[in-house]
């Protein structure tokens, strides 16, 4: 069954290349989304896929963030609204 997850990553995740490793840990773990900066300097990420998939680009995301450094994860478990055939970076 298809998941949908939502991420809001708080700290050193904008200009660093983090949505790019996040990007990269998205389509190794075949995961379709998108992650994009806010306006309050976190980095929102949707990530849809198999719940196994989920977790372990979760646990990527956490240990191998890029350039960048993670201060808090939040994490929303949603329905899924719209389906994403690829990941992107917006």
């Amino acid at each position: 069954m298809i998941r949908e997850m939502h991420l809001f990553v708080t700290g050193k995740v904008q200009g660093v290349g983090f949505r790019a490793a996040v990007k990269k840990q998205a389509v190794l773990h075949g995961i379709q989304g998108y992650a994009k900066n806010l306006p309050d300097g976190r980095v929102e990420i949707c990530a849809q896929g198999e719940e196994v998939q989920i977790l372990a680009f979760l646990k990527a995301v956490e240990t191998r963030p890029g350039h960048g450094s993670i201060i808090h994860i939040e994490k929303d478990l949603r329905p899924v609204q719209k389906s994403y055939l690829s990941f992107e970076v917006l």
